[in-house]
């Protein structure tokens, strides 16, 4: 069957370097906590010495806006379909982002080509 099926998700990571979709290398992710607006993302980067980076979309296809992302220093406005995180090595942060769920038409175009 080569149909194809939607991917219903709240985030989805892109790796910027490889130009692909997927969390880097090195990189782990975990979605803490959801509620209807808000999810609570835990990103680490687990390489001792190379930093990575990762770009968050908000849903499988930048359907949903996200407002602001809040560590636990400070509330960054993002108003976008995406925020970047860069992870120095061996590094981590939690994350709460704020959005608007299913406020944008739906795209398969990656972030980098927009």
């Amino acid at each position: 069957d080569s149909m194809g099926y939607p991917l219903p998700c709240r985030v989805r990571y892109f790796d910027p370097e490889q130009r692909r979709a997927g969390i880097p290398p090195d990189v782990a992710a975990l979605v803490e906590t959801m509620t209807a607006d808000e999810i609570t993302l835990n990103l680490v980067n687990i390489n001792p010495v190379a930093a990575r980076t990762v770009v968050v979309q908000g849903g499988g296809y930048a359907e949903h806006q996200i407002i602001r992302v809040t560590n636990e220093e400070k509330t960054v406005p993002v108003d976008s379909t995406t925020f970047t995180v860069q992870l120095d090595p061996g590094c981590g942060c939690r994350l709460r982002v704020t959005m608007k769920r299913y406020a944008n038409q739906p795209t398969s175009v990656f972030p980098w080509d927009r």
